[in-house]
């Protein structure tokens, strides 16, 4: 069993300078999505055997992009997770090793959520778009990360699982 979880922001907007951005954006790229890559071929050859598990951790950006501008570089590694999980999925499904992704939305307590994050009124605003009306928790994604790594889920690979209590439907 593998779990890739790494998450690392930075501000990159279609404003910023390109020397800056190009800084922050291989920086978000390598704590995102290089890391995530480099793990998963060094616990490889150690995952030998049927029934093998991989989840990574991507988040409800690379689909739904940034609440605020400045979210290029990590909603662009987050897309870069799942397809690396569809790809990997493919490549390992005849081992009998499933691969998927846990998509995170909105997760209180979190960096991004909690003290210096986002404004409490957009948060606020989040909550209030969300049909399970109410924020994640944390627990919230280990349920999901459990699931597709329990004998239940051995059918489920390539996937992505949206945590985010219907906030970005469909």
């Amino acid at each position: 069993m593998l779990v890739n979880n790494a998450g690392l922001t930075g501000r990159v907007s279609a404003d910023t300078e390109a020397g800056e951005a190009e800084t922050v954006w291989d920086a978000v790229l390598d704590a995102n999505l290089k890391s995530l890559f480099v793990t998963t071929l060094a616990v490889l050859p150690h995952l030998a055997g049927r029934d093998t598990r991989i989840v990574n951790l991507g988040s409800i950006a690379a689909r739904a992009g940034s609440l605020l501008p400045g979210g290029l570089a990590y909603a662009a590694a987050k897309a870069g997770v799942e397809g690396f999980t569809v790809a990997l999925a493919r490549e390992l499904g005849p081992r009998g090793t499933t691969v998927n992704t846990v998509a995170p939305g909105y997760i209180a307590d979190t960096r991004f959520f909690g003290d210096g994050g986002v404004a409490p009124a957009i948060a606020a605003t989040i909550r209030e778009q969300t049909p399970a009306g109410r924020a994640g928790h944390p627990d919230d994604i280990a349920d999901a990360v459990a699931w597709l790594a329990g004998p239940r889920a051995s059918f489920v690979t390539g996937a992505t699982i949206a945590v985010n209590g219907g906030w970005r439907v469909g």
